[in-house]
């Protein structure tokens, strides 16, 4: 088969024949029709995530056909449309047996970070790691459900636990914060949707954002105040990434409330004032990823129709490299998916 190679850290990717993956027991091969591309796909490339190895196939949001099942395998069969959850787990340990799939303590590998992805024509993952998708949602919707919908949707539904009636501040509306929007009108929230980039902003407010505000343009601090008559929010939504947005962020949220990490710097760390938290009571919690559940759940919002997966447009595998600079350079809106060679 053909893939995407990274063979050094900050270099281009190379696309190379390389042997057919083979599925043992328990395992499943799956021909990639779709493979979303993120942020994260940039810091794997670049080498700041220290569990990460090359020369490794990066991709992780994945959907395809089944292409071979291994001795055992009975969830799927040959030709079944799938998508695909990343996180390699054991079952067995106290996250797991909680269903928090993320956390496993004896977690054997992540696909795209620590194990071969899905840029590429073939990839191998484990058999409770597919799930059958209706014919309604295309591969391309289907590959970034793992991640750019299920991530949010873990962070507002289960992190969060909002409830409708509140507001939250949603910190950059990417590929993960503008499905972050969906979700939360869906769960009856009022949304103020933050971001530095104004087409990102226009269509938070398309999606249904009560209010939108340029960061860069207008004190985050002030707007937030005058849109929640000075109270502040119930939730902060962190996607950016951005180390102050998240100092920042804590001082946006009313009392008792909550911020949840999504986006993070590798290198900059988080400030905290203990003394504004206790006398608030505010909460900080962190969101990794999704769970098994979440992609089930997910699947079902998306084949209702309660939420649309954004596709900003789609490549062939073989323009990978400027797929990548397209990400780096800020001209994608919602999600880039990539189509394997061949």
């Amino acid at each position: 088969m053909r893939a995407a190679i990274l063979k050094q850290f900050n270099t281009p990717l190379v696309i190379e024949e390389v042997p057919d993956p083979l599925p043992e027991p328990g395992w499943v091969l799956v021909r990639v029709r779709a493979c979303g591309l993120c942020g994260t796909d940039l810091k794997i490339a670049s080498g700041v995530l220290p569990f990460v190895h090359t020369p490794l196939i990066p991709g992780h949001e994945i959907a395809g056909e089944i292409s071979k099942v291994g001795k055992g395998v009975t969830n799927v069969a040959p030709g079944d449309r799938v998508a695909v959850y990343n996180y390699i787990t054991c079952g067995q340990c106290s996250a797991c047996l909680q269903g928090w799939d993320a956390l496993c303590s004896n977690l054997a590998g992540f696909v795209g970070f620590t194990v071969n992805g899905g840029f590429a024509e073939l990839v191998k993952v484990p058999a409770n790691n597919v799930f059958l998708i209706p014919n309604q949602i295309s591969f391309e919707e289907a590959a970034i459900l793992s991640d750019a919908v299920a991530t949010p949707y873990h962070a507002l539904l289960k992190r969060a636990q909002a409830q409708a009636g509140q507001t939250v501040a949603i910190l950059g509306v990417g590929g993960l914060g503008l499905h972050a929007v969906q979700i939360a009108k869906v769960m009856g929230l009022r949304v103020l949707a933050v971001d530095v980039e104004q087409a990102h902003l226009e269509l938070a407010a398309k999606l249904g954002a009560e209010v939108v505000i340029n960061c860069a343009k207008q004190s985050l601090a002030e707007a937030i105040a005058s849109e929640t008559s000075g109270r502040g929010v119930d939730v902060v939504l962190e996607m950016s990434g951005n180390a102050q947005a998240a100092t920042d962020g804590l001082s946006l949220l009313a009392t008792r409330g909550k911020m949840i990490l999504i986006g993070y710097s590798p290198v900059h760390p988080l400030k905290v004032f203990a003394q504004a938290m206790v006398f608030k009571e505010l909460e900080i919690h962190a969101c990794r990823a999704s769970t098994r559940q979440d992609l089930v759940e997910v699947i079902e919002w998306v084949s209702t129709g309660k939420i649309k997966p954004l596709i900003h447009g789609v490549m062939p595998l073989l323009e990978i490299n400027q797929a990548y600079e397209k990400i780096k350079s800020s001209q994608v809106i919602g999600r880039l998916v990539l189509q394997p060679v061949g």
